[in-house]
């Protein structure tokens, strides 16, 4: 049993493909949308019992860009018409790559949830709301294994392999809200650890279908204030994340979809607590071209200046 792990480890993290088996695009700007499915969904405790509400987010918009060791994103939800109830949703991702290193940053905010049965709608929670800074450091243990072409697309994985990529996760959340004419509030800063694996079949030149799961095991400090109490509180995270992602690759163009199941949980019960156990899809399209001189001037100078 020791030697077939031993084994297994070699063949995950060693070299799969040939020398060309990962082609980088680095020196294209790459402009990208996506159209996914994910919404956002919390429990509320009250007099022990859970009421699980959600954001009237039908459907999310994401745009971006990314050129050399730099990637920015944008996103946000449109306003449902076919309700009066609206909520709001913003994010921006900054990252860079810096060779088998992944570093990202995020900033997140939720407003306006809803409790509903069958479609019917039985209370409204417009002061409910979560703000949230993220960040992710990644590194790709297998160098012809690309993290970035499934999830970046600034690179094109053309040979089969797979990869562990260790995962360091950190951030701070706020929820607060307005409950009788009180302020609920409850901030939480959580660090995780996810050994993350991933493996990409490449077939017909440009096509490839991808998997990956990434449990992960952490600690959330919380802080939790309600009615002029504070009540601080350390407990153990758990998460599990599963992806199935299939798309295609041309030296111009990227396109694809992804399916994520992303469960997550926490061994005490709050007064406010996020509930991401859920599935959702993704549709994405990138187009990669010649980037403006100005731009190409600006970025090799802060390359220079920070000697990457």
């Amino acid at each position: 049993m020791r030697n077939c792990l031993v084994v297994f480890i070699l063949l995950s993290c060693t070299v799969v493909g040939g020398q060309n088996s990962v082609l980088s695009f680095r020196e294209n700007l790459l402009v990208k949308s996506n159209i996914n499915t994910q919404n956002e969904s919390f429990s509320i405790q009250n007099n022990n019992q859970s009421i699980l509400v959600n954001a009237n987010n039908t459907y999310r918009l994401e745009v971006g860009a990314n050129y050399k060791f730099l990637g920015l994103k944008i996103g946000f939800s449109p306003s449902s018409r076919s309700s009066d109830f609206k909520s709001k949703f913003l994010n921006s991702q900054l990252n860079i790559f810096l060779k088998q290193w992944i570093q990202s940053f995020e900033y997140r905010k939720v407003q306006g949830f809803y409790q509903d049965n069958n479609a019917q709608l039985l209370a409204q929670f417009p002061d409910l709301k979560t703000t949230s800074w993220l960040g992710t450091t990644s590194y790709v243990l297998n160098n012809n294994f690309s993290l970035k072409h499934l999830t970046h697309l600034n690179e094109w994985q053309r040979e089969t392999a797979g990869s562990f990529v260790p995962t360091l996760k950190y951030g701070f959340n706020r929820l607060s809200n307005s409950i009788d004419y009180q302020k609920v509030a409850e901030n939480s800063f959580d660090v995780s650890f996810a050994p993350a694996y991933y493996y990409t079949w490449a077939f017909k030149e440009h096509w490839f279908i991808s998997s990956s799961i990434a449990p992960a095991l952490g600690v959330r400090f919380t802080t939790e204030k309600l009615n002029n109490i504070t009540n601080k509180d350390t407990f153990i995270s758990r998460a599990l994340d599963l992806t199935l992602q299939f798309g295609y690759t041309s030296e111009t163009i990227s396109a694809g979809a992804s399916f994520n199941f992303d469960s997550n949980a926490i061994n005490k019960d709050l007064t406010q607590s996020m509930v991401n156990d859920k599935s959702y899809a993704s549709l994405y399209f990138g187009y990669r071209f010649t980037p403006p001189n100005f731009l190409k001037r600006t970025v090799e100078q802060i390359e220079s200046t920070l000697g990457l």
